[in-house]
Parts: C-alpha cells; sequence; structure tokens
C-alpha cells in the first residue's frame, strides 16, 4: 500500500473541550486517524478546512461549534511587512548586534550601534515629507487662531541651499509649549535638507528612491550579525529528530509558562503523539525541495542553545504551519512574529525551485479568539469559504461581516465542486482484507461478508453505507476516491 493514504474514520463528535473558549460539550467536529498520508492528499485536505494533530487529522463543524474556524493562508510571494514586522526584526537583530533588550532606544545609543539618527536617501522612511509639513502647519494655525502665514514666513529650499524655517510667528508661550515635538521634526528637517542639499539632492529625490527600494524581508534578514554579541542559527530537520531530552524540556517550559498546564500533562508519550509523530510520507524527487516535502521542526539556536521550534509541514504548494514553541526567558524578542515571518521567507526561498509553492498556511482563523487576531495582519491573506472551499482575500470589509455573525458562509453564490452523490458512494476506495478496492466492489465480495456482519455489530447496527457517505461528503469526491478508507 505505499503511497497510499490510508485512513480510519471516527465520524462526529460533540463531547469534546474547545481549545479555545474552554467550553465542554460545545466543540463538534469530525475526525479520522491517519495511518499514512501521501503529501499531496494532505494539500487537498487542508484545502477542504482540515487540520492534523499528530496523526489525527479533524474538520470543525463550523455551522454547529462554539468557535467556528476558517482556513487562513497568506500569499507569501505578494507578502508586506508591517510596521510592527520591521520593529520585531530590527529588535532581534539589535539584540543579535549589541544584547539589548530595551524596548526604545536613545539616540546615543543608535549612534554607538552604528545607526544614523539623521535619515538619508538610501534609508526606508523620511522622518518628515512636504506634504506632512504643510498639513502639521495648518492644523497649528487654525489650532492656535492665528491668521494664516505666507509661503515666506514658512518656506522650504528647494534643495539647492539651506532650507529656512520661520519661527518668529509662533513666539507666544502658549505656541512654544504646544510645538514643542512639532519643532523638533522641523529641525530634522532641516538637517536633513542641508544634508541633502550637499549632494546636489532635494526631498522628491529621496522620495522617488525610497519608493524604488523598499526594503524586503529578505533585506532584513540578511542583516543579520555575524559577529556581534550573540549569534542565531537556524536549522531544518525532520520531525523524527525532534524528540531529545533538550527539545522535551524546552517544550515542557514553554507549555508550563505560558499555557499554565501541569508538567504531567506534557509528557513524552503526548509531546510525541503531538508534534514528532506525523502521517505525511516523505518524498523527495528532482520536484521536490532540496529536503523533501513532508513534516520537519524548524529549530532555532542562540549562541548553540536551542531556544524555540517550528513545527511545519512542507506540502507541494505551501509551508503549513501546525505548532511552535520557545524557550520564554527569549519573549522579549517576539519570537512568535519572528519565527512566522522566517517561515514566509522559507516559502520564498523554496519556490525558487519549487515554483508552485507560494503560499504560507496560518493553521485556523478563529473571530471568536483574540489570540488569534494576529493573523490577519499577515498580508495579503485569504480565508476558505467552509462549505464550497473557495478562497477570499480577508480585507476590511469581509472581517466586518464574518464579525457581524457568529458563522459566515463566505461565498454565498456557489455550491462545492467536490460534493459527492449516491453514485459516487460506489467509487469510494477502501482497504479491507489488505487489499484495495471500490466499495461497490467491497460490497459484492462474498468472502468478505462476515467482515462486514463483524463491522456492523461493533457499530451496533449503523449502516455502513451511511458512514461512508459521510465520511466521502467531507473529504470530497476526489479524495474519497484516491485515499483507502480502513475496513477491517
Amino acid at each position: 500500500m505505499s503511497g497510499y493514504s490510508i485512513i480510519e474514520y471516527f465520524g462526529g463528535s460533540n463531547d469534546g473541550k474547545c481549545g479555545y473558549c474552554k467550553q465542554t460539550g460545545n466543540y463538534n467536529s469530525h475526525g479520522f486517524w491517519a495511518h499514512s498520508m501521501n503529501v499531496d492528499d494532505y494539500q487537498n485536505l487542508i484545502d477542504r478546512n482540515w487540520r492534523r494533530s499528530g496523526q489525527y487529522c479533524y474538520v470543525p463543524n463550523n455551522k454547529n461549534t462554539c468557535c467556528p474556524m476558517y482556513t487562513i493562508k497568506c500569499d507569501a510571494m505578494s507578502f508586506k511587512l508591517s510596521r510592527s514586522h520591521k520593529k520585531v526584526l530590527k529588535k532581534v537583530n539589535r539584540f543579535l548586534r549589541d544584547g539589548s533588550k530595551e524596548k526604545s532606544r536613545t539616540k546615543n545609543q543608535d549612534i554607538q550601534s552604528g545607526i544614523s539618527d539623521e535619515p538619508t536617501p538610501s534609508m526606508e522612511h523620511t522622518s518628515l515629507d512636504v506634504k506632512e509639513l504643510s498639513s502639521i502647519a495648518k492644523s497649528k494655525e487654525s489650532t492656535e487662531k492665528v491668521k494664516p502665514r505666507t509661503t515666506s514666513e514658512m518656506s522650504i529650499d528647494d534643495g539647492t541651499s539651506h532650507s529656512t524655517l520661520k519661527y518668529n510667528t509662533l513666539k507666544s508661550d502658549v505656541a512654544q509649549k504646544s510645538l514643542r515635538p512639532t519643532k523638533k521634526k522641523f529641525i530634522r528637517l532641516e538637517r536633513k535638507i542641508a544634508k541633502l542639499a550637499a549632494k546636489g539632492l532635494t526631498l522628491a529625490d529621496v522620495k522617488r528612491v525610497n519608493k524604488s527600494k523598499q526594503k524586503t524581508l529578505e533585506d532584513f534578514l540578511a542583516e543579520e550579525p555575524t559577529n556581534g554579541k550573540h549569534k542565531l542559527q537556524v536549522k531544518l530537520v525532520r520531525s523524527t529528530e525532534g524528540a531529545t531530552d533538550s527539545i522535551l524540556d524546552l517544550f515542557q517550559s514553554y507549555q508550563m509558562k505560558i499555557h499554565n498546564d501541569p508538567l504531567e500533562k506534557n509528557s513524552r508519550r503526548s509531546y510525541e503523539r503531538f508534534l514528532v509523530n506525523s502521517p505525511l510520507q516523505l518524498r523527495k524527487d528532482d520536484n521536490s525541495p532540496p529536503d523533501g516535502y513532508g513534516s520537519f521542526h524548524y529549530q532555532y539556536y542562540m549562541d548553540g542553545e536551542l531556544i524555540a521550534v517550528g513545527v511545519i509541514d512542507i506540502l507541494p504548494l505551501c509551508i503549513s504551519s501546525v505548532y511552535f514553541y520557545y524557550n520564554p526567558d527569549y519573549s522579549f524578542l517576539s519570537l512568535g512574529t519572528y519565527a512566522s515571518l522566517r517561515e514566509i521567507a522559507l516559502v520564498r526561498q523554496l519556490s525558487k525551485s519549487c515554483p508552485q509553492l507560494k503560499h504560507y498556511y496560518l493553521g485556523f482563523y478563529i473571530p471568536t479568539c483574540p489570540k488569534m487576531r494576529y493573523k490577519s495582519n499577515v498580508k495579503p491573506s485569504y480565508l476558505l469559504c467552509p462549505e464550497v472551499f473557495t478562497w477570499h482575500l480577508l480585507d476590511e470589509n469581509l472581517t466586518k461581516e464574518i464579525d457581524s455573525v457568529k458563522y459566515l458562509k463566505i461565498n454565498k453564490t456557489e455550491t462545492d465542486k467536490e460534493a459527492v452523490t449516491n453514485d459516487d458512494l460506489l467509487n469510494v476506495m477502501v482497504l479491507a482484507d489488505r487489499t484495495a478496492m471500490k466499495y461497490k466492489d467491497y460490497k459484492k465480495v462474498s468472502s468478505l461478508n462476515w467482515l462486514k456482519k463483524m463491522m456492523k455489530s461493533k457499530r451496533k447496527g449503523s449502516d455502513d453505507s451511511q458512514e461512508i457517505m459521510e465520511y466521502a461528503s467531507k473529504v470530497g469526491k476526489h479524495l474519497s476516491q484516491s485515499m483507502l478508507i480502513f475496513r477491517c
């Protein structure tokens, strides 16, 4: 049965405890145990709102469950860094360079570390441009209720000589007090314009250069110091290598300090079932990434010490994030955000040799769980409609719509193209007596009648065809005819 996905269907359940709202009895899902799973089948499964936890695969019944879950993915090739992402990257680089753990820096610290407080044409952002200056001037004039100043009273040079900023009209005590923060910006702007003028440049030149040379994620990662106070190493290994004593200690420390779990809840056995064991078959060929497709651990070492692990699945079309844990002593580095950026960068790296691999799956987006809101800040991102299984841009309009109801069928105009009919039921693939066959053949083989009777007795008279139909409708027509559902 090499290459086949072999699963054992468990049906629906609503007696579990929800991991998000912590309620018992309101969580509703369907699941199966994957004895073996090829990466193509799992890619198709997560594109139908399924997820795995170890070898157990599940899909939430969003119409009835307490916390509806929508699969979310980011287009890694079009990913744009937000301001908060840049702050995290700079924070990590600063720590690697000089060991600084402070949330903010003084001017002296910037100078000592080789970073000028004065923007230059090659820097990503200017501190203030002409439009902003004009806006500030207008707002202050309105606030202070003085007559409008003329252009000659507040003029900016075109860059060929020093700029002239007139503060003489703002000499009142009230005006001086209200303009202190703004005056600093004016002084900074004046200094910058003078510096640009010496090079024959203007603010317009800076803006044009900055627009064409926005720093990418790769630019920030390339700036990580290699000879600073600390050294960070990132290593990709197969998940089967992720069960050493030091890794287990790290996981237990994270679960206890971050999630308040008791030690006994996180035994080696439970850890391995959750994050080490995987049903995914390793596939390595000429068309795969260098390390192949399958389940991996992305390990982070600080000065040779393991400080974090990202559990990921590398699939034909994406990298799927499974879990992330870290040493709580390094919480100040915002490692969760940093790791997600690293994984997006890995997608972009692998896409060079595997062009179809271009998305980053962040798991489930759960509107009712505040801790999951951060996923919407990874842009551009798309939500999967849990009924039609089409992708939709997670923009402001969709966010408002999904927040206004308990559950939303995102695509209201189409139907599931993989819907299963009664005729399709006969072509569902099953595994019985170590033989792969269609369900219609399984029903006809007289030598297996005793197996069917035995299974019916175990299920207390349940109709086998109803279970097969339920399973097929959850995985879709294509997967029901490629995966093998275990019947003995």
